[in-house]
């Protein structure tokens, strides 16, 4: 894939992220990969199939020779988890305008990991997700919401990792959802009711019962559990962000981010940057707090019973959490 003939494909690996694997095929014996600079790093929302451009340099590496490449490097990252709707990616661009953080967001087959599969490829994934450009930077990876399941693995595997975990209380979740992403509910939801009852929560609810609103309510309940066993079992290294009091006090809350993860920064300046008024997932659209409020304002009038059926179902069922988050 890579014209470097002053370089082995070993030293090209370590080098530097270039070389990207974007997904593992069934058996996991091919690596599918794609050559990207820093600048689209940067770029990207979602590290899967959404990036690919007809301009990117792409092939198939085997799955052994880039296992023999990754041997001498380290697993040196942090982590960004988080409930869906909840800035987290918005907060990914901020921490990534910091000299020394190298943001990756979602990659692909970090899903794959949380569903069970590749557990065996962990460290060598870890491993390249952890290389950077420069080696003053430090990878900070923002995990797609359900892999937040396997956030405690995740920890366990960086023993220096510390985590960002982001969310929205539910009445914002309510309806942020109801009016916009029952898609992802749709698609998720009987996962996420399996999740809390492996976890030995919700025994007695059947997912056909729940109306719109009690199903994001449910959903909201499945991530925040898998967040909060983070939070309690790494008590130390994980660091709650309310996304509704950041846009607040964005200076403050992000200063607190940056000291969590151990920098110092120049907030201000971040903040003064285009990041904080645009939509996130496509810089190129206008976006700020202001909007936000309005859309779910309107959300709020528009699914006034349903944000009271969820707010409900969770009152009655939120005594089967222990919860470690301020703010809920």
């Amino acid at each position: 894939m890579m014209d470097n003939p002053e370089l082995t494909f070993h030293q090209l690996i370590a080098s530097a992220p270039t070389l990207y694997p974007l997904a593992l095929n069934d058996g996991g014996d091919l690596a599918y990969c794609v050559e990207l600079s820093e600048e689209e790093y940067r770029q990207a929302s979602f590290l899967d199939d959404r990036m690919l451009r007809p301009e990117l340099r792409q092939g198939v590496v085997r799955w052994q020779e880039l296992d023999s490449a990754a041997t001498g490097l380290s697993c040196q990252c942090d982590f960004l988890f988080h409930i869906s709707h909840a800035g987290s990616t918005l907060l990914s661009r901020l921490l990534g305008a910091h000299s020394t953080l190298f943001s990756l967001r979602e990659p692909a087959i970090l899903r794959s990991l949380a569903i069970g599969k590749f557990k065996d490829r962990t460290e060598t994934l870890l491993k390249l997700w952890s290389r950077t450009f420069r080696p003053e930077q430090r990878a900070l990876i923002k995990a797609t919401s359900f892999v937040s399941e396997i956030a405690c693995d995740l920890l366990e595997s960086v023993a220096d990792s510390k985590a960002i975990l982001v969310f929205v209380p539910l009445e914002t979740f309510l309806p942020a959802l109801l009016d916009g992403a029952m898609s992802d509910i749709d698609t998720e939801a009987a996962s996420r009711l399996q999740r809390l009852q492996r976890r030995g929560r919700l025994l007695d609810v059947e997912l056909d019962s729940l109306s719109p609103g009690e199903c994001v309510a449910m959903s909201w309940f499945a991530e925040m559990v898998s967040l909060d066993s983070a939070a309690i079992r790494f008590a130390s290294r994980t660091h709650w962000l309310n996304f509704n009091d950041f846009l607040q006090n964005a200076e403050g809350h992000l200063q607190q981010v940056f000291a969590h993860l151990g920098l110092e920064a120049d907030v201000s300046a971040i903040l003064a940057g285009p990041i904080m008024n645009r939509y996130a997932k496509r810089p190129e659209v206008d976006y700020d707090k202001t909007f936000r409020t309005k859309l779910l304002q309107v959300s709020e009038e528009k699914h006034a019973s349903e944000i009271q059926r969820g707010l409900a179902w969770f009152e009655k069922h939120k005594t089967d959490w222990m919860h470690s988050a301020d703010s809920l």
